[in-house]
């Protein structure tokens, strides 16, 4: 390894904060550029059409004035970038193999950026993605006189830390275009305003929508520690959620389970947790990192509503009954119709026909529009 563990880790770490809050990409580089012992300017760059994240574009150690002339008279003249099509993928490229030296110190480009930088025409990087929509590129610019003594490591770190910057920015991406997140609401019922986080059998937080990072600030009910695996704040429900996890891991078929939670604050909480297999999902950028073998874990945590208010209020303004109502609620909340069953000591073929008869009724055709219809009232603040 190029540099010493304890920094290779936190440079990872870095990189995987950054995967749910693209702003800490500057602390990433900012650190990245002092990790070998000397001062290394480094940029992250590229573009992604399908996001409009274009141009992504962050750095560190660069003037600011330097900066600042690129960008305004350099940023389609440079001569590294006309060439980042021969960095294959996972591969490094030193800044000589972009441009030869002889050729890069004939161009304004060197005379106006570089020299003035203490000469930073030394270093390279490593290309993280190039196809027709995207490229991402890590790189960085090394001073003359320290090429000699770190660009080889340099280049070998930029290939050492590009598969775990590839899967943040793979998060970034999804995160961006929240497919996801609309994907796990729909399928699985969730309802707007749901946390939704993804798991792995480690207990690691591979993914946490917005909701999902407001709980884990608030750390009432659940949180998580400097290696990002969640924990929540009840130790029964821990362990539950513990049990629900190992059983998972051990079966070849999706297992789900809901748990009824009440925080710090005294406030009630339904959290639903689903396996899922995101490999066997080829629009899903987790394919990328969680293979087909793994199951992941998909947590549903909503807020327990107080049922009677919004029963009243969903016979008032969609015409349900009364059972039809207490059904629907619970169809909404993310429970299975053998769930509502249970719960309301009925036969499962009673709520089927309570939740069709609450279909006609509110105009809808499938229960994902009811559940939606039901979270649109909501957020119109009828109850």
């Amino acid at each position: 390894m190029v540099v010493a563990a304890e920094k290779y880790i936190r440079l990872t770490n870095l990189a995987v904060a950054a995967a749910l809050d693209p702003g800490r990409w500057q602390n990433f580089l900012d650190e990245l550029g002092q990790v070998l012992g000397t001062r290394i300017c480094t940029q992250l760059i590229g573009y992604d059409q399908l996001t409009n994240a274009a141009p992504l574009a962050y750095s560190s150690g660069y003037d600011p004035a330097i900066l600042h002339l690129y960008e305004t008279l350099y940023a389609d003249k440079n001569p590294f970038a006309a060439n980042f099509s021969k960095c294959a993928v996972g591969r490094s490229i030193s800044t000589d193999e972009l441009c030869e030296t002889e050729i890069l110190k004939k161009t304004d480009f060197y005379a106006d950026l570089l020299r003035p930088m203490e000469d930073i025409y030394g270093g390279g990087g490593s290309m993280l993605a190039f196809d027709a929509d995207r490229m991402f590129l890590i790189g960085g610019n090394l001073r003359a006189k320290d090429r000699e003594k770190y660009e080889h490591e340099w280049l070998q770190l930029c290939v050492q830390l590009a598969p775990v910057i590839r899967q943040s920015l793979e998060i970034n991406r999804m995160i961006s275009g929240l497919s996801f997140e609309k994907w796990a609401a729909e399928r699985h019922l969730l309802g707007v305003g749901t946390a939704i986080f993804v798991i792995d059998p480690t207990m690691l937080i591979h993914f946490a929508c917005s909701k999902a990072h407001e709980l884990l600030a608030k750390g009432t009910l659940v949180g998580s520690a400097i290696n990002r695996r969640l924990q929540f704040r009840s130790e029964q429900a821990q362990n539950q959620f513990s049990a629900f996890v190992r059983y998972q891991a051990r079966e070849s078929s999706n297992a789900f389970s809901n748990l009824q939670m009440v925080d710090e604050d005294g406030h009630g909480w339904i959290c639903r947790a689903m396996g899922v297999r995101l490999g066997d999902r080829d629009d899903m950028p987790f394919s990328a990192f969680m293979t087909k073998s793994v199951s992941a874990i998909l947590l549903a945590i909503k807020p327990n509503n107080n049922y009677v208010t919004i029963q009243e209020k969903l016979q008032a303004e969609l015409g349900l009954s009364p059972v039809e109502a207490a059904s629907a609620c619970m169809l909404s909340e993310g429970k299975t119709l053998a769930e509502i069953a249970d719960n309301r000591q009925v036969s499962v073929f009673t709520v089927r026909n309570q939740i069709k008869s609450a279909l006609a009724k509110s105009g809808c055709r499938r229960q994902a529009e009811l559940v939606r219809k039901i979270e649109q009232l909501r957020l119109q603040g009828i109850f």
